[in-house]
């Protein structure tokens, strides 16, 4: 069946439980590829706090209050249903629906399970709405525990159903798959709609230290607030002896136990802290208050593995409290969301799915290209060295990395660091692979490829052990150089200097390359352009700016960019004299020199480089004028200075300083970098080591 051109999509539960957050999630990740502005609506709600909704409003930023994704409570409809009928109450769904899409470019709305609603009418309502709105279903259906035949039982019927209504199927996503990837091919081959198995993932089902803060008397006595995410799967009495319990430890346990038995509480501080113990969750304490001594011993101190919580409630009571606890998705639990996405996008496939919502965007806003980003690294996942694990900007953005499954991660450092590290701030980074600069094997190779390489310039064989040993960036460089990854990304804590020297004397320039050059892609509302060089370079000649252009083009060319240069200078055309603008033009003569039919512009300013109506009059025969998207700066200053000016004034986002030029990818991140800065750049130099093949 082909669909129509969409503007929404309506998700929607076979049966209560069957996991339809995580189809939520996946969806919007997928639209926001496409469209700037994307809205969710809820037709029928059964709480107006809606904590799903919530969690997808922040995480994925949509400009949008939690009142206007909301439909009628299920209240309101059934007093519908009985006075007025199901026209009426459509009638009054679809007024809500048509003045929030009014302002988007596409709705994703969130069907709810209508099991309890009392209604003589025998149509399911989810359906009879997305009929309505023209939205086609996007299914899901839980086969936890089930077999092939019910499976199959319950995607013709309820695409049957669904058929009869009048209302058209996006897709249907059967959840918690534990039958042969085979069988999921071969279902989908046997209906004209696209059926795709989403693996049962035990992480996904985990409880966290939210969920019970949330829901529980719980006061959170030590430990980092990162280590709230931390996940539990199973709740134990710890009420043996000491030696037992530290012999029984099993991986995301959350501890119950008497206040009365510091001898646990302690057992349990000082277990945490070693690398040979499984992660353990949490500790609560209950009874009577911990003693003021207890108190004190926690104040002081530091970097504790196990967070410590206190409830005056009994432990029976707690246990069975515990039980009963639900897992949910929120927000504050980035590690889970990225997770499920991962999980999502590994499980579909994203080209049929985009063919089907038949997107013809022309816009590219800064979600969109970070998602472009990110699918485009997973279709070869590189390994990337990270060596400043003691930032822990660093470690967050690399669970994301792995939980997402965008690359993987390679650090240099002490692995018993790491996972201390990694315990206090709640995060699982088991996946990672760590090379440590006091293997001395590993420590000598890379030490005598240092000496091979700089011996010309004086250098001992001494000495290069001595700084491979010391210098984790140079230990990474080195690694690089010799295959061990595919790129490296440092800086967060290290001069620009301090990565990028390393990378000019060891990984060295790319054939055709004299120089090395850095760009920033800068992530307007509706587009992406290149400014170069902005980062490395401070005063280059006609023949390096001619360089650094086309380093830009290639970088552009990588990301789908459409390269058109604009040679930047205060004077468009021939209106201006003098040795700087003759610089420009000298190098946009080198350029069309050797690449006649590359689009360029040069000398132009700014304002003629990005505005249509303005290049009319300064450069009217120039078809790469107003329309540029590699701007390139005659020197450092000017391009820093206006890749600051731009992303602080315009709200820009500015993913850079990305190195060109190099044989293998090294990237250099600043100091006052966020976790999305991490992250992004991360995702790029994955990207740049695929084309480097």
């Amino acid at each position: 069946m082909h669909l129509k051109s969409i503007k929404a999509i309506y998700v929607s539960s076979y049966k209560s439980g069957s996991g339809s957050m995580i189809i939520s999630l996946g969806l919007i990740e997928l639209l926001k590829r496409h469209y700037s502005r994307i809205a969710l609506f809820r037709p029928f709600v059964f709480d107006r706090d809606d904590k799903d909704m919530q969690t997808l409003l922040k995480y994925f930023k949509v400009e949008q209050s939690l009142k206007s994704t909301q439909g009628l409570t299920l209240k309101k409809v059934e007093k519908i249903l009985a006075n007025d009928g199901l026209e009426s109450l459509i009638e009054q769904i679809l007024e809500r629906y048509e003045k929030l899409s009014k302002d988007a470019d596409f709705v994703l709305c969130l069907g709810s399970r209508l099991d309890e609603l009392n209604q003589s009418f025998g149509e399911d309502l989810n359906i009879e709405l997305a009929k309505n709105l023209s939205a086609p279903i996007a299914g899901v259906i839980s086969t936890n525990k089930k077999d092939i035949e019910y499976v199959k039982e319950s995607i013709t019927l309820w695409s049957k159903k669904i058929y009869k209504a009048g209302a058209e199927i996006f897709t249907i996503g059967l959840n918690h798959w534990q039958l042969n990837s085979k069988v999921c091919q071969n279902l989908s081959k046997a209906y004209d709609f696209p059926i795709f198995c989403i693996p049962r993932v035990k992480e996904l089902e985990r409880l966290t230290l939210l969920d019970a803060l949330e829901h529980l008397d719980l006061d959170y006595l030590a430990g980092d607030e990162k280590q709230k995410e931390n996940e539990w799967e199973s709740v134990r009495f710890a009420s043996m002896g000491v030696e037992l319990l530290l012999e029984s430890l099993e991986p995301y346990e959350l501890f119950i136990s008497s206040s009365s038995r510091i001898d646990i509480a302690l057992a349990m501080l000082i277990s945490a802290q070693s690398h040979h113990t499984p992660p353990s969750t949490a500790l609560i304490l209950c009874g009577r208050e911990p003693s003021q001594t207890f108190n004190k011993l926690i104040e002081n101190l530091k970097d504790i593995a196990i967070p410590i919580l206190y409830t005056p409630e009994s432990e029976e009571s707690i246990f069975l409290k515990l039980l009963e606890l639900k897992p949910s998705f929120r927000v504050e639990n980035r590690r889970k969301i990225d997770r499920a996405l991962g999980v999502f996008f590994n499980s579909i496939n994203s080209l049929n799915l985009q063919k089907r919502l038949k997107m013809s965007q022309d816009i590219l806003t800064p979600s969109m290209f970070r998602i472009m980003l990110f699918e485009r690294a997973k279709r070869d996942i590189k390994k990337i060295l990270l060596p400043e694990i003691e930032d822990d900007r660093i470690l967050i953005a690399s669970e994301y990395l792995l939980k997402r499954e965008i690359v993987k991660i390679v650090f240099v450092g002490s692995a018993k660091e790491l996972y201390l590290r990694s315990k206090k701030l709640g995060l699982e980074l088991s996946q990672a692979q760590i090379l440590e600069p006091n293997d001395d094997e590993l420590s000598l190779k890379l030490a005598k490829r240092y000496y091979e390489i700089r011996k010309d310039k004086g250098l001992s064989l001494d000495v290069a052990l001595d700084r491979v040993n010391t210098n984790k960036t140079l230990f990474a460089t080195l690694a690089l150089e010799e295959g061990i990854a595919d790129g490296l990304v440092s800086g967060a804590i290290h001069s620009t200097r301090d990565t990028v020297l390393p990378a000019l004397q060891i990984i060295k320039t790319a054939k055709d390359y004299p120089i090395s050059s850095s760009c920033f892609f800068m992530c307007l509302p509706t587009k992406v352009l290149i400014y170069a060089d902005c980062a490395i370079n401070p005063k280059p000649t006609a023949n390096e700016l001619a360089t650094i252009a086309l380093e830009s083009v290639e970088s552009a060319l990588k990301f789908d960019i459409p390269p058109r240069v604009a040679m930047l200078s205060y004077s468009t055309g021939d209106s201006g004299k003098g040795a700087d603008v003759d610089k420009v033009r000298r190098a946009t003569e080198i350029i069309k020199e050797k690449y006649p039919d590359l689009p360029i512009a040069g000398p132009i300013q700014y304002d003629a480089a990005i505005d249509p109506e303005v290049a009319k009059i300064k450069m009217p025969n120039n078809p790469t004028a107003g329309h540029a998207t590699i701007f390139i700066f005659p020197d450092l200053e000017t391009g820093n200075i206006a890749y600051k000016a731009v992303q602080r004034s315009s709200k820009a986002v500015a993913i850079g300083p990305i190195m060109q030029g190099l044989k293998k990818p090294v990237n250099d991140l600043s100091r006052g970098c966020s976790i999305d800065d991490i992250i992004d750049t991360v995702a790029l130099t994955a990207i740049q080591a695929q084309e480097q093949e």
